[in-house]
């Protein structure tokens, strides 16, 4: 089950004086569990800054962040970390792959990371990897892969935990069109299949129109739904 998302007049700037630089302003919305969500807008509105929120990675200046109840700014740098192996998990436009690994212990190496023994961390890997499409690669290496496939590597990384939030940052955006698409509908069946909380930051009209609510960022600010 995904877990409900509350985002309470939230506001982040970065530097100070003149050079202040504001990236979010008095932002709120709530979130139901199990929702999909796209954050909607243009380079520089926002949308990484409050993906950084919602993955424990940054903390308002003003403002709440809540995830299942828990109000983020108030963890220790213990239950961060500790956030961020089993509640959320977070999708990059660049992959963030080990080269040096294969799809396997890269998909499994968070499950070490959080104490789970060898034996269950394969069995957990290939599970993952055999939900996002990829039986049979379990050995390949990233540079053995397409841009395609490596992106389903990394989903299946950050599902592999069961989180109950997923967070996607541009999934796409280094990706050709047609491969993009293809992700976008294994995300989408994820997000069916597990009933989780999804919430992915893009600048594509295009790629919003596969979750089921849009969030319109523009300078910080978020924009009136339409009625």
């Amino acid at each position: 089950m995904g877990a409900n998302v509350a985002v309470e007049g939230v506001s982040r700037g970065y530097g100070a004086g003149a050079s202040r630089v504001v990236a979010l302003e008095d932002v709120s919305f709530t979130l139901a569990p199990g929702s999909f969500t796209a954050l909607l807008g243009p380079s520089g509105c926002g949308k990484s800054t409050l993906l950084h929120l919602l993955g424990a990675l940054d903390r308002p200046d003003a403002g709440r962040v809540l995830v299942a109840g828990r109000d983020l700014a108030r963890f220790s740098p213990g239950e961060e970390d500790l956030y961020r192996r089993r509640t959320v998990a977070t999708v990059f436009q660049f992959f963030n792959l080990l080269p040096t690994m294969n799809a396997l212990e890269n998909v499994r190496l968070p499950l070490l990371l959080d104490g789970a023994s060898v034996a269950k961390a394969d069995a957990r890997a290939k599970e993952a990897l055999l939900e996002v499409g990829l039986e049979g690669r379990e050995r390949s290496f990233p540079y053995e892969l397409s841009g395609g496939q490596m992106q389903r590597v990394a989903i299946a990384r950050a599902l592999s935990g069961s989180p109950e939030l997923l967070l996607a940052d541009e999934p796409t955006g280094n990706l050709d069109s047609k491969t993009g698409g293809q992700v976008l509908e294994l995300v989408a069946r994820l997000h069916r299949e597990r009933g989780l909380t999804v919430v992915m930051a893009t600048h594509a009209a295009e790629a919003a129109a596969v979750a089921t609510s849009v969030l319109r960022l523009r300078d910080g600010r978020l924009e009136p739904r339409a009625s």
